[in-house]
């Protein structure tokens, strides 16, 4: 009788310890850390600019407007009076959001906004 109790007790406490052994596996692999190597890119807004300066004078950042992306195309004789620029070359100045940056634009007589990371969009080329 006292033998079968000692069987009885490691039979018992080899399954106790076989449950936890288990559980703690299962709680372990059971919740993945979050997968920090994938940054998603946000998709960042386009701000719309209409040049108010003469022309040749396209590169300087203090003449051109913010203005709504449902403005109609601007007309009149300034090279890509108004362009699509990526919101990371703009910030908010009071009530005005304005350019950080100088446009680039061509060289030679019609001065031209050149498309890249900054410029999105030229409306009006010459």
């Amino acid at each position: 009788m006292v033998r079968n109790m000692k069987n009885n007790k490691k039979t018992w406490l080899g399954a106790m310890f076989s449950f936890a052994l288990v559980a703690i596996m299962g709680l372990t692999f059971a919740f993945k850390p979050a997968n920090l190597s994938k940054t998603e890119k946000a998709k960042r807004v386009n701000y719309y600019f209409r040049f108010t300066g003469s022309p040749s004078e396209e590169a300087d950042r203090t003449l051109w407007e913010n203005v709504p992306s449902t403005d109609p195309a601007c007309g009149g004789t300034n090279d890509g009076c108004l362009i699509a620029v990526d919101e990371s070359y703009t910030t908010i100045s009071g009530t005005d959001r304005i350019l950080t940056t100088d446009v680039p634009v061509t060289s030679g007589s019609h001065q031209n906004p050149v498309l890249g990371d900054m410029v999105k969009a030229s409306f009006n080329k010459n």
